[in-house]
């Protein structure tokens, strides 16, 4: 009997199952390209690379904002692989040793995986409201994270546009808070462990989408040195090298590099 076929990922708060394709060069040199900060990036990232379960284009700027460092974290699985491995230095006086920090990308988003929550209902127009209360709230969306980036008091302007009425007041604010974390829980979060050798407890922050965008950057930084090998061999063109995914463009830089090691 033929193994049945995995199911397709699906974004952590939307639930929409996605699809995922090997990155080419072009998306590469996206990721190196520097300029633009971790969440433009890894948003453009996703809008390339990342299509809806029939192979449509998805909406951005309209799914929750915690899909896009979902996202990130599939794509660095489909990317380098399942497990995340860093490290940190062990915090205690007189220690200083390096700990590795290791997890898979599957366990860590089942970890964070939305709830549901008590006294929080849908509304007709797609806002969710507080029970025995006027207070209606949404989930941030993408459009709402780049803004609030861009916005002078990002909170106060997030809070604005995602709490009904306005206005309502500092409890207000902390109650959705907590109504949010459970129904759409953030993936920039921290990750436990102990020191192995003294056994302090460690806390390091994660954060997706600059975590990812950084480790991308330092798995495509040989592409400009693959283009010129290639380009040098083949006589092909930058675009066309370009337009290769990673995987072809990998075996033949070795083919390449094992022919010049027997020369």
């Amino acid at each position: 009997m033929a193994p049945s076929a995995r199911p397709a990922p699906s974004l952590p708060v939307s639930g929409v199952r996605v699809r995922l394709r090997e990155p080419t060069g072009e998306d590469e040199l996206l990721a190196v390209s520097p300029g633009a900060d971790a969440a433009t990036t890894m948003l453009a990232l996703a809008e390339r690379l990342v299509r809806d379960a029939g192979g449509g284009a998805l909406a951005w700027p309209e799914l929750p904002a915690v899909d896009l460092a979902g996202a990130a974290l599939l794509i660095r699985g489909h990317w380098l692989g399942p497990r995340i491995n860093t490290e940190t230095i062990c915090p205690a006086a007189g220690c200083g040793e390096p700990i590795d920090v290791t997890f898979l990308i599957a366990d860590y988003l089942e970890h964070h995986r939305p709830r549901r929550a008590r006294a929080v209902m849908p509304r007709h127009d797609g806002w969710l409201a507080i029970d025995g209360t006027a207070v209606s709230f949404r989930i941030p969306t993408v459009e709402d994270m780049l803004g609030a980036a861009l916005a002078p008091r990002g909170e106060d302007w997030l809070t604005a546009r995602c709490i009904r009425p306005q206005g309502a007041g500092t409890a207000v604010a902390r109650r959705v808070e907590r109504a949010l974390a459970v129904i759409a829980p953030r993936l920039d979060d921290h990750v436990d462990g102990c020191c192995p050798v003294c056994g302090e407890h460690v806390e390091l922050f994660f954060d997706p989408l600059g975590y990812v965008l950084a480790e991308l950057r330092d798995a495509s930084a040989g592409l400009y040195a693959d283009v010129h090998e290639l380009a040098f061999a083949y006589r092909w063109s930058e675009a066309s090298i370009l337009a290769l995914d990673r995987r072809r463009r990998h075996g033949y830089v070795a083919m390449i590099r094992g022919e010049l090691a027997l020369a």
